[in-house]
């Protein structure tokens, strides 16, 4: 295994076609195995285009704003229901059930949990509770809306693929803006730099299949197994180019819902940031009040 760090030269590899994903099993037979054998996202060529296109058209059917609104809601209805509740729990919790509800998931408010029992095994594929995730992923899959077992397990696809990585971003941007001192950066600038500075997808896996179509590109063996760092330097960046962002891949395999992803994180970074500005001055007017009556 390979590992590269540069994102100069992990750029090229994720834009040279001849650097193929590590596929799954295809001859799987457990529920999660079979669901990640099923999903565009551990399937190359002909296969993976054809289930890239019916991803694409999926997301094409929820609108940004309505997307951004239930997030939103979701986000308030959870800070009322629990107005400490941790921001990590916000995170892993509302992107799921936003996504969920738009797509046209059943009982979308459950679908967190079981999308959690299998999120840290999807990209590598074992399962420390092989059994927890194969009854979380029947539970997925029956709960999808789609037309036939392949539209369903897409449209998990989706839900699986929101959870760490929309999760993550939301919660940088939050330890982002309490370090960045008395003057806030905007929703939209945290999130540029989070994205940038500390992808929430730290690497993604290639396997070489012959040589490399640009020159300058990394030379590996064919069938070697290259880990790509996402978050590394950037032999590019100078002065006042700053490293280029690879939080949602590049390429033709790039993240098929970067507008969906960040439109849930703002709405939910600036639910989080109303709540605590409120919090503060609800503060700062307690302290007034009882300064008042001390004296």
């Amino acid at each position: 295994m390979t590992e590269i760090i540069d994102r100069a030269d992990v750029a090229l590899i994720l834009a040279d076609p001849r650097f193929l994903v590590p596929e799954a099993d295809a001859a799987a037979s457990t529920p999660f195995e079979r669901f990640r054998a099923d999903v565009s996202r551990f399937s190359n060529g002909a296969t993976h285009d054809a289930r890239r296109r019916r991803l694409e058209s999926m997301l094409a059917g929820i609108e940004l704003a309505a997307l951004a609104r239930t997030a939103a809601s979701l986000t308030r209805s959870a800070l009322e229901a629990e107005p400490a509740s941790p921001v990590a729990t916000i995170a892993r919790h509302v992107p799921v059930t936003a996504l969920g509800r738009q797509l046209g998931f059943r009982h979308a408010e459950s679908l967190p949990p079981l999308v959690a029992a299998i999120a840290d095994a999807y990209a590598s594929g074992r399962a420390t509770d092989a059994a927890a995730a194969d009854a979380a992923t029947v539970r997925l899959l029956d709960a999808a809306p789609g037309a036939d077992a392949s539209d369903d397990a897409l449209l998990v696809q989706l839900l699986v693929q929101a959870h760490a990585a929309t999760g993550a971003l939301v919660e940088r941007a939050m330890q982002r803006l309490a370090a960045s001192g008395p003057v806030s950066p905007s929703t939209h600038e945290v999130l540029t730099a989070t994205l940038r500075d500390d992808s929430p997808v730290a690497m993604t896996r290639r396997v070489a299949t012959g040589q490399p179509e640009h020159a300058s590109t990394p030379d590996v063996e064919p069938g070697a197994l290259l880990v790509l760092r996402l978050d590394g330097p950037d032999r590019d960046a100078a002065g006042d180019r700053p490293p280029r962002t690879l939080a949602f891949g590049a390429g033709h395999r790039g993240c098929p819902a970067p507008h969906h992803a960040l439109a849930i994180a703002v709405a939910i970074v600036e639910e989080l940031r109303r709540a605590e500005a409120r919090a503060r001055i609800d503060r700062t007017t307690h302290k007034e009040t009882i300064d008042v009556d001390a004296r």
